[in-house]
């Protein structure tokens, strides 16, 4: 499907990760993991190519300390993408997928912070992080609510995966069952209200301040109906348009720069070599037979237009025979 040198893109969320792969047609995205497996993402991009991939681009967190970006390189090369591999941040993901001739504010919701970036023609203007409004931070005030609703004194991994699984269903539904007892998307929306409404307050001051010319929301924590609903009211002159998959795409796109440079560089190689083997050719000419110098000829060619390396390496064998055979 996608030819040799298949670079994809990654999205190295904390609670989802994604994959994509760009071409000059489309960007698709080809998975959604709970997590961050690269073995699983490395599995998922060759069953969608049918081919071994060997190369990615990671998207982290800006916050990544250096250990943590080490731990993903490592991570990534001892699983599979041994070829090239780079990382980038959200930001620099963010700025190769937007167009450079409009200034872009950039709320970005995540699941361990909130991340404001203003972008002017391409450049990053400022940056705003608000690192205890996040996903994670709704998660434990509900697993908080939940817990006490059983008597629960300790906030452990089973109660918090709990309050994960009943605010994902409460975004789609009104309420459920849990325990015998009914709780309502009202009840979540009450206990994270303020959280929202202190990051939609900071989204306002700088739209007021910067009057970009798009507002664009992502991250998971957008998902939840009243972000959006709180979001959509801060301005009547410009509406927040969401996409979830903003930094994956920025990956896929920076990967297909890689992908072309690592063409183009294998055509430079190439090239390179035929012109060592058109020298070794002309070195022997005067020992070949008519059927060798036939041979040479049409594997020349198909070399020439191909950039076949099994013929380039039977070239090499028959000319290094040949002047073997003329030294004895």
């Amino acid at each position: 499907m996608a030819g040799s040198n298949v670079c994809v893109g990654i999205d190295a969320g904390t609670k989802t990760s994604k994959l994509a792969y760009s071409d000059s047609l489309s960007t698709r995205i080809i998975a959604t993991l709970e997590g961050f497996d690269v073995n699983a993402l490395r599995e998922e991009a060759e069953v969608f190519f049918d081919e071994p991939v060997f190369s990615c681009v990671i998207a982290i967190p800006e916050t990544f300390s250096r250990r943590q970006r080490e731990d993903i390189m490592f991570n990534a090369k001892s699983k599979g993408f041994s070829g090239e591999t780079e990382l980038i941040t959200s930001h620099e993901a963010m700025r190769l997928i937007l167009p450079e001739d409009e200034n872009i504010l950039i709320c970005d919701m995540g699941a361990s912070k909130t991340d404001f970036v203003f972008l002017n023609h391409g450049d990053i203007l400022f940056t705003e992080l608000l690192d205890d409004i996040s996903g994670d931070s709704f998660d434990k005030t509900f697993a908080e609510y939940i817990a006490d609703l059983r008597l629960i004194t300790v906030i452990d991994e089973a109660i918090l995966r709990e309050a994960m699984r009943i605010k994902h269903v409460l975004s789609e539904r009104d309420s459920l069952r849990w325990h015998e007892r009914e709780i309502t998307r009202d009840d979540f929306e009450r206990l994270i209200y303020f959280q929202i409404k202190r990051a939609s307050h900071t989204a306002d001051k700088l739209l007021r301040v910067y009057k970009p010319d798009r507002f664009i929301m992502t991250g998971g924590v957008c998902n939840v109906p009243l972000v959006r609903k709180i979001f959509a009211g801060i301005s009547p002159d410009i509406q927040p348009e969401f996409d979830m998959n903003i930094i994956v795409k920025g990956a896929a796109e920076k990967a297909r720069s890689l992908s072309k440079e690592s063409r183009h560089n294998a055509k430079l190689n190439t090239t390179a070599k035929l012109q060592e083997l058109r020298a070794g050719i002309i070195e022997v000419e005067d020992m070949l037979t008519r059927s060798q110098k036939d041979r040479l000829y049409a594997m020349f060619k198909q070399t020439e237009g191909m950039n076949d390396s099994g013929s380039m390496t039977l070239m090499e064998n028959l000319i290094r025979d040949i002047k073997n055979a003329s030294s004895r």
